[in-house]
């Protein structure tokens, strides 16, 4: 997903103005196309916040510089929000795929043999709870850059 399908998705479904996103204030150069780029922006709506961060899109795509790589939502924390926070996310998205006890709870694709592991060894999209802390996120984007970046660095010795 492009940045600004990202506002346009988050303002609707928010039901926030544009103009109340804040945007990464230092943007840093982009690896793929040695531009600045904003990294992230964030959204603050009755006490809670959601903030969205891009990586770089490899393959390079000139319509879209950017994707999303990792979306955050967080509450304030009090007791009550993080009961409420667990219970809406097991009843959403079922359950996770590290059991339900604990202090952090992991969804995803292709889960560990032993449920204590979890998400731990995939390398795709995950999704954890923490707290009051949601936050989804995929390893491929960034592994992708990483990919790309080690790949322009490389070089034939010459000796």
């Amino acid at each position: 997903m492009s940045p600004q399908a990202a506002v346009a998705a988050i303002s609707t479904k928010l039901g926030v103005d544009r103009r109340v996103i804040e945007f990464d204030k230092f943007p840093q150069r982009n690896p793929v196309t040695n531009s600045k780029e904003a990294k992230y922006f964030t959204v603050r709506t009755g006490g809670a916040s959601v903030t969205v961060h891009f990586e770089p899109n490899v393959p390079y795509s000139p319509k879209n510089k950017m994707a999303v790589s990792m979306i955050i939502y967080e509450q304030p924390w009090t007791a009550e929000n993080v009961a409420a926070m667990k219970d809406m996310a097991i009843k959403k998205y079922g359950a996770p795929s590290n059991g339900t006890n604990g202090v952090s709870y992991q969804w995803c694709l292709q889960p560990h043999d032993n449920p204590g592991f979890g998400c731990s060894e995939f390398r795709g999209p995950k999704l954890e709870l923490s707290g009051t802390k949601l936050q989804i996120e995929d390893f491929r984007r960034r592994q992708a850059v990483i990919d790309f970046m080690n790949k322009s660095n490389s070089s034939r010795p010459s000796f």
